[in-house]
């Protein structure tokens, strides 16, 4: 169904209402509130502003639907996804919030069972934790980087 909407959004006059429908000031502020943010008073007046102007960007909203209907995902099936990441030889660090929404985090926490993942669940944060808590999520990483250092070959 999504693939279809999809194309529905790409018509000019149809596309661009519906994307207004979806995307606009009332309705970043529900995702905000709903998944994206822990703290609702984070999306303030500013960053709402910033925000509108990615909305209103030419052809933003050819990306934001194909995004939300999982388009643009390169890897279209979990099973493939945790396959591909089998294959990873490096390490990988996910960092992700503990208000993270359900599926999300299934997703992200499926990860942790493969040999080269280390994960950190943030005490804070949704779908936007790096957005929302920075500090967090800079020093998780940061902490990730320097262990690996620390531990690579010589």
């Amino acid at each position: 169904m999504f693939r279809y909407i999809c194309r529905f959004v790409d018509l000019p006059v149809v596309g661009s209402a519906l994307y207004r429908l979806n995307v606009n000031r009332p309705m970043i502020r529900l995702m905000g509130r709903e998944h994206v943010y822990a703290d609702p008073a984070w999306l303030d007046e500013g960053r709402l502003a910033e925000k509108l102007v990615v909305t209103n960007a030419l052809g933003a909203r050819h990306a934001s639907f194909r995004f939300v209907a999982g388009e643009l995902d390169p890897l279209p099936r979990h099973e493939l996804f945790m396959t591909t990441a089998r294959r990873i030889t490096d390490p990988i660090l996910v960092v992700y919030g503990s208000a993270t929404p359900r599926r999300s985090k299934a997703e992200m926490e499926a990860l942790r069972g493969l040999p080269n993942v280390q994960s950190l669940e943030l005490p804070v944060g949704k779908l936007a934790v790096h957005e929302e808590f920075p500090t967090l999520v800079a020093e998780a990483v940061q902490s990730f980087v320097n262990e690996e250092v620390r531990s690579a070959p010589r």
